[in-house]
């Protein structure tokens, strides 16, 4: 009967051929739907070239020949902290010419209506068909890469967090790297504030109990002596222990500790790569350094951005791509549907004008989510080469998870490496490579911890309102996005402790997201040493410039004062070395 009436209508200036969007709420009953129309209207072109790279790279660059005296050479790039280079592989990837590049120009492109908000984006039906999702993911029953053991500390306790709950790993007296939940039996104290012993046993600070490999108790020095073995056999004074596994220098960890935990776990496998465990890809296949690190953003929006390679294309400015030439059309096409048990798989295409580089020609990139945290994306050639960037957001606690991550480097069938990425056997420290990797990932975080804490304040503001009312996804390159929301909505959502609480406000400054001592160097020991050799060679290079600058001002020697202004400038590049140990800043408003 009556016309509905214009709830918004929009304009912004686009490139030609562009599409701006008007869209109208149709006066109908709720749920009903929402009506979008698109319009075809011109738009200025504004084509700017790429600024020269932030002060965060340049300060990186020169430092770096501090960072080789600062530490012993050898190692290779850490996954984190190319993470950038290999992302970037993507914004190349599968890039091709489209097939009439006048038609978009014109902008003769028929209107399209959407007529459900669930999902909210178009997709072909049998993307989300019933019967394909399967049995929900169980998420205690699964592998977690928890920790990278090179940097933890073997000589005491080291905890961890794993779906809110608290745990500790420590390394026993047969060599074992040995996972608890962190509560002692006996009063509920955390055993990551106890000790490794010279016996090689657990032991609780509080009171003195000591604990095996197994979790049995093995001493209580408040029993009797005849006591005592009775009591060391109740099943109650032993931890809660965790199955583990250590591959390729990471600790897997299960996700509960159950009286058939040992059985289930045993059942199933690590989502490792394929290509890591194939006898076949021996001498081909090799892994780069792992690392670990805390991050202020929750498993949800971590594993929401890594399906989501348009964000590369502009969020990742200066680093691997242009935010004004670069963003454009993604088309995702699936290898594997989305499953409860399976995750998905797809190719991503870029729609991009212009001719292919010659090295990416034929190149395929694919985005392959494994439950419970794994992504794994990788740039595939024609030879046979590839490099997949290993990426696990690990589930801590609500508004937090940890990123394991590596890259894995395969030669092709005649030893061809992937082009364009010497970078990753290079021989530069590996404390530096933990350094560097939040020049990359706080282009994100500024981004992501906020994320979380605005839309959990829309779905509090709007009762009932899910990321589905909240989102407003209208292409094709918010696929993968859409299929993880949809894969979390199946399964319940993360599987945290009953214990935990879901807040996710935002931190009350800015600036403590920027923080890298406490979410990575005082976990790492391997930064913790630099840092120290760090500390120890700005000091050296402080008083050896005072000292000669002071010499030459008394004689009116000129080598001597000169010689002075460069222990100067290097001792200010080890401090700038030294500080990025405990913060990295990085503001997108001044990544010009």
């Amino acid at each position: 009967g009556t016309s509905p009436p214009l709830a918004l209508c929009r304009s912004a200036p686009l490139r030609p051929g562009v599409l701006a969007m008007a869209s109208m709420q149709l006066a109908t009953p709720p749920g009903a739907g929402v009506a979008f129309l698109a319009v075809p209207v011109p738009g200025p072109h504004r084509l700017a070239q790429g600024p020269a790279p932030s002060d965060t790279l340049r300060a990186a660059a020169a430092l770096a020949t501090a960072a080789a005296v600062a530490t012993e050479p050898g190692g290779s790039l850490l996954a984190p902290v190319v993470a950038a280079a290999v992302v970037g592989a993507l914004a190349g990837a599968g890039v091709r010419r489209r097939q009439q590049p006048s038609a978009r120009r014109s902008g003769h492109t028929g209107a399209r209506s959407v007529l459900t908000q669930e999902p909210p984006v178009e997709f072909q039906a049998e993307d989300f068909a019933e019967d394909q999702w399967g049995l929900k993911f169980n998420w205690a029953k699964a592998w977690y890469p928890s920790a990278v053991v090179e940097d933890l500390d073997a000589g005491r306790p080291n905890k961890l967090t794993l779906l809110g709950e608290d745990l500790v790993a420590w390394k026993s007296g047969d060599g074992e790297w040995r996972v608890f939940e962190d509560r002692c039996p006996h009063r509920n104290v955390p055993l990551s504030e106890g000790r490794v012993e010279k016996d090689g046993s657990l032991f609780c600070s509080y009171h003195g109990w000591r604990f095996n490999g197994e979790g049995k108790v093995t001493a209580i020095p408040q029993a009797k002596a005849e006591d005592l073995p009775r009591l060391l056999e109740n099943k109650r004074s032993c931890a809660a222990v965790r199955p583990t596994q250590l591959r390729h220098g990471v600790l897997w960890v299960w996700g509960e500790s159950s009286p058939d935990a040992a059985l289930e776990s045993a059942l199933v496998e690590p989502n490792n790569p394929e290509e890591l465990d194939d006898p076949a890809m021996e001498g081909r296949a090799a892994c780069g350094v792992w690392s670990h690190r805390d991050v202020p953003y929750g498993f949800e929006v971590a594993m929401e951005n890594v399906t989501d390679p348009a964000h590369v294309a502009v969020a990742h400015h200066n680093i691997v791509s242009n935010r004004y030439t670069d963003p454009c059309p993604i088309e995702i096409e699936w290898v594997r549907k989305p499953s409860n048990k399976g995750g998905f798989k797809y190719v991503i295409k870029r729609l991009k004008d212009g001719p292919e580089k010659p090295e990416m020609e034929g190149m395929v990139s694919t985005m392959d989510f494994r439950p419970p945290c794994h992504m794994y994306i990788k740039s595939e050639y024609k030879s046979g080469a590839s490099l997949t960037l290993l990426i696990n957001f690990v589930p801590t606690k609500p508004g937090w998870s940890r990123l394991v991550g590596s890259t894995l480097l395969v030669k092709g069938r005649n030893g061809e490496k992937a082009p364009g990425f010497a970078i990753y056997t290079a021989p530069i420290p590996r404390f530096l490579t933990h350094l560097l990797a939040p020049a990359f990932l706080h282009q994100d975080q500024v981004f992501l911890h906020f994320q979380q804490s605005i839309l959990q304040k829309e779905q509090m503001k709007n009762k009932g309102k899910s990321w589905k009312q909240s989102y407003w996804i209208p292409t094709q390159a918010d696929k993968g996005t859409v299929s993880l929301r949809q894969w979390l909505d199946r399964n319940g959502g993360v599987g945290w402790s009953p214990a935990v609480t879901n807040d996710l406000a935002a931190l009350p400054d800015k600036e403590l997201l920027f923080d890298t001592y406490k979410t990575h160097t005082a976990q790492c020991t391997t930064c913790q040493k630099a840092l120290g050799r760090v500390t120890k060679l700005q000091a050296g290079l402080k008083y050896s410039a005072i000292i000669l600058a002071s010499a030459g001002l008394a004689t009116t020697a000129w080598p001597m004062l000169a010689g002075g202004a460069v222990l100067g400038l290097g001792a200010g590049a080890a401090g700038k070395l030294k500080k990025m140990f405990h913060e990295v800043p990085f503001h997108h408003q001044d990544n010009n």
